[in-house]
């Protein structure tokens, strides 16, 4: 447990850049849908700087006065092309806007940006994005990139928004001799160039978010092994510095073990066609689809699992196939990733472990700075901080209390695996909540409405009377239209009782052995807040 507290402890700093992923998209942007990105740089370890050219499959979905691409101020952009001819652009307040001649709406057009410049540096990766400048102990550079939180304009022009997943990308990426470089999806080929420099291509054939396009730069071994996904050869690849072999197959060892579990409560492993990697990195970790960063040194928590190797797993699912299309609902990317952790201690330590890993580990650790459902177009500066973590993961552990054991787990496939309105298996909190109702043929909007879009805690009103022969405990919620069951835990004339108890805002009564005490959720399974009132 050790690890998640240590990965979350950096999550209260302050964005140290004035940029950030995600918000409203403008009327240009929203009238365009990216369809490929074809990433091609060199990469300067020497001068810390990149350059090249980006070109972006675009189709037009609507009027549009502008192009507008994503990319800091700081890149010097040479050229703007569109189907290779040269076209008039401004970039201005870190976006390029291009004025095209004679689009037409359901065209498809490649639009070419050739830029330089120094990448921003990443203070404190991943949670700082930019380029971490790093050496090897053999002296070699070791390159990293971060940008989920700053966005994906920190590298390379885009449409910066969650919600405008490419169909397919492609990354050329050109370092010196003998470094190697880690990326998404299948190495195509490495191509060796006279002037000791090697173009490294690698290309995905699935949807992905800008954020998760990603590279690595390192002197790396690879370390290749085949595990079986759901009756399928799962290729997973590690490229790990030579000064970490020892440990890399151990690691692989526990990614065998983590693909099982994962498996079979969630499914075949979503990008089976490609791969399951890994790459060392020199920050702590990021769930860059389908080529991990990893940067936790093989440490193991007191249950003797690598917790990061864990999380960054879980978002395989939740959060790059299962993903959200506006940071507003950015707890269904953490807070199911974190309770796949409960879920898997309750596997292997039992249903007592469980609860008390979001007892003890998860509730506690709840700032409630903010709502964890804040209102669309948020960025992800907005929306930062531990609640969509923690909460997150609570809210799933309640729903499960409330909803029982099969109609939950059902929810949870259905959330993953059901048709979504909207493309890329792409959902939002309402299409989640609607999943739930149609599951339970039950309403249960007063739960999501404390629980996901307000800050506090519901109070539960506690009066205790005594009379002549027993004590009188009266309970009711003070918030309005709900209803959520509590257990209590008192000793009667027959030994130690539990009960469960419906509980409105209409206060209902409990009699109980004269001057004997109640517990209220004794398991600690509910948040709320008690007001005892005499």
């Amino acid at each position: 447990m050790r690890g998640l507290l240590l990965i979350f402890s950096f999550l209260s700093i302050v964005f140290s850049k004035d940029i950030t992923s995600g918000g409203k998209l403008s009327k240009n942007q929203l009238g365009v849908d990216v369809r490929h990105y074809d990433i091609r740089l060199k990469v300067d370890p020497k001068r810390k700087i990149i350059s090249g050219h980006v070109n972006i499959k675009i189709k037009i979905i609507d009027e549009v006065r502008f192009i507008e691409l994503d990319l800091l101020n700081q890149y010097f952009i040479s050229k703007v092309m569109i189907d290779s001819v040269t076209t008039p652009f401004k970039h201005r307040d870190n976006t390029i806007f291009i004025k095209p001649q004679n689009l037409e709406i359901n065209s498809t057009i490649l639009v070419t940006v050739e830029y330089k410049g120094k990448p921003p540096i990443a203070e404190n990766p991943p949670w700082d994005g930019g380029f971490t400048w790093s050496k090897s102990k053999d002296g070699y550079p070791w390159i990293g990139v971060s940008c989920q939180s700053n966005g994906s304009h920190l590298w390379y022009p885009s449409k910066e928004h969650p919600s405008d997943e490419p169909e397919s990308a492609e990354l050329h990426i050109t370092v010196p001799k003998p470094l190697s470089v880690a990326s998404n999806g299948n190495l195509q080929n490495v191509k060796e160039h006279k002037n000791k420099w090697t173009t490294w291509h690698w290309s995905t054939k699935y949807s992905i978010n800008p954020y998760n396009i990603n590279f690595t730069v390192g002197h790396f071994e690879l370390i290749e092994r085949i595990v079986p996904s759901l009756g399928k050869p799962l290729r997973v690849q590690f490229y790990v510095l030579k000064e970490n072999l020892e440990g890399a197959q151990k690691l692989l060892d526990q990614v065998e073990i983590f693909v099982d579990f994962f498996t079979r409560n969630f499914g075949q492993f979503p990008w089976i066609e490609e791969k399951l990697g890994l790459v060392n990195t020199p920050y702590f970790g990021m769930e860059h689809q389908t080529m991990i960063a990893y940067g936790n040194d093989y440490k193991k928590n007191e249950k003797g699992y690598d917790f990061l190797l864990f999380h960054e797993m879980a978002h395989e699912w939740w959060g790059n196939y299962l993903s959200v299309s506006d940071w507003s609902d950015f707890w269904i990317h953490e807070g199911f990733a974190v309770y796949c952790e409960a879920l898997y201690i309750e596997e292997k330590y039992g249903y007592e472990e469980y609860n008390s890993f979001l007892t003890k580990n998860i509730s506690k650790k709840i700032p409630l700075s903010k709502p964890i459902v804040l209102e669309r177009n948020s960025t992800m500066s907005q929306v930062f901080g531990l609640d969509p973590y923690y909460k997150g993961a609570f809210v799933l552990h309640m729903l499960r209390y409330l909803v029982g054991d099969e109609s939950f787990f059902k929810i949870l496939k259905d959330v993953l695996h059901s048709k979504k309105h909207l493309p890329n298996n792409q959902i939002t909190t309402s299409d989640f909540i609607d999943i739930v109702h149609n599951e339970i043929g039950t309403n249960i909007d007063w739960f999501f409405k404390v629980y996901l879009y307000e800050n506090q805690y519901p109070v539960i009103n506690q009066k205790t009377t005594h009379g002549s022969n027993h004590t009188f405990v009266e309970l009711s919620w003070e918030n309005s239209d709900f209803s959520m069951p509590v257990e209590v835990f008192y000793k009667s004339n027959i030994g130690f009782t539990k009960k469960k108890l419906v509980i409105t805002s209409e206060p209902i009564m409990i009699a109980i052995p004269q001057y004997n005490k109640i517990r209220i959720d004794p398991d600690k399974r509910i948040l709320l807040t008690i007001d005892k009132k005499q």
